[in-house]
């Protein structure tokens, strides 16, 4: 009985190198997230100097009871608030899609070695059938057939390791989806508020 259904030797192959180029867009993926925090942990601290500035501004113009500047002052007090506030949700996402992308990553070495020992399996239920037609030992039959179940057994439960990784990803994808509505929300409301 095949409990593992049979492949071409280049449908794996395929697979393969769909599964190598999968690892390779996420672990740029996660280069390019990762460089986007530096950019957005600068523009926070070049944000928060600037809000310094200003509630220093503030302080002087209450002082100096200039209560037009104050209010000025005030108004762009929050928004600098808010824009901080957006960046920091922002480099919250940046970081939620490295994970996303380093367990993509896993994803994709699991599933290449689910296609290698697929591979291996085709390969040696390839050569068996051969050594059948050649030889018909009994022995030699039930060595081969228990090297076999063998290698099914290994292939599944790799198959399984592989079901459990998809799982997490879609987890980390929900994850990354969600902050991405939040973040949005959030430019809603500062949009709104703007008006």
């Amino acid at each position: 009985m095949v409990v593992i259904p049979a492949r071409s030797m280049d449908e794996i192959a395929t697979d393969i190198d769909n599964a190598k180029a999968t690892k390779q867009l996420a672990l740029n993926r996660e280069a390019q997230a990762d460089n986007r925090i530096r950019e957005i942990e600068s523009s926070i601290e070049t944000r928060e100097s600037s809000l310094k500035d200003i509630d220093r501004r503030k302080d002087d113009a209450k002082n100096g009871k200039r209560d037009p500047e104050l209010i000025a002052l005030q108004i762009e007090s929050k928004v600098s608030k808010q824009a901080i506030d957006l960046l920091k949700r922002l480099r919250d996402l940046r970081k939620a899609e490295i994970e996303e992308a380093e367990v993509e990553a896993e994803h994709a070495d699991i599933k290449i070695r689910v296609f290698e020992m697929e591979s291996e399996l085709q390969g040696k239920r390839t050569e068996y059938n051969l050594l059948l037609t050649v030889v018909a030992g009994d022995l030699t039959q039930t060595t081969d057939q228990q090297f076999l179940r063998e290698l099914e057994v290994r292939l599944l439960k790799l198959q399984q390791e592989q079901a459990s990784a998809t799982q997490k990803v879609a987890s980390k994808q929900e994850n990354v989806i969600g902050r991405r509505m939040k973040l949005h929300e959030a430019q809603l409301r500062l949009d709104l508020s703007r008006r």
